[in-house]
């Protein structure tokens, strides 16, 4: 790690052992998360590798950002409204805050148009197996 992740990583450990919001909370193991993840992509494993390696039953979907919406006041932050696009027609759009972990660890926020992956993962415990050509 560079020191800087490192300084990110202790930063980062600190605030999600003090956090009391859950939404919050997180978030920060979703930073610390992507923190590691490059840390692994420095050994050149690909990301299909990384994916084999997942704990958790996972579905990728394909997303686009549809809106940006600019916060009334300074103290609320930028939402983005996305659209999933395999989603039933009543439920196809969501609104996050705008605001992702870059690939350098910064923050960063989505622009208009831009092309999503939303992958979805569920805890083992709360799943069922399904035969393989099952769709419903």
């Amino acid at each position: 790690m560079t020191a800087e992740e490192r300084t990110q990583m202790n930063a980062l450990s600190i605030r999600i052992q003090e956090e009391k919001n859950y939404d919050r909370y997180v978030t920060l193991l979703s930073e610390l998360s992507n923190l590691v993840e490059r840390k692994a992509g420095r050994f050149g494993r690909s990301p299909l590798h990384r994916e084999r390696l997942r704990k958790k039953p996972w579905r990728t979907v394909p997303a686009t950002v549809k809106k940006i919406f600019k916060s009334a006041h300074s103290s609320q932050p930028e939402k983005v409204e996305i659209l999933i696009e395999t989603a039933d027609e009543l439920f196809r759009e969501i609104r996050i805050e705008n605001t992702l972990i870059g690939v350098d660890g910064g923050t960063v926020a989505l622009t208009d148009g831009a092309h999503l992956d939303v992958t979805f993962e569920a805890d083992p415990e709360e799943t069922t197996a399904r035969p393989a050509n099952a769709t419903a």
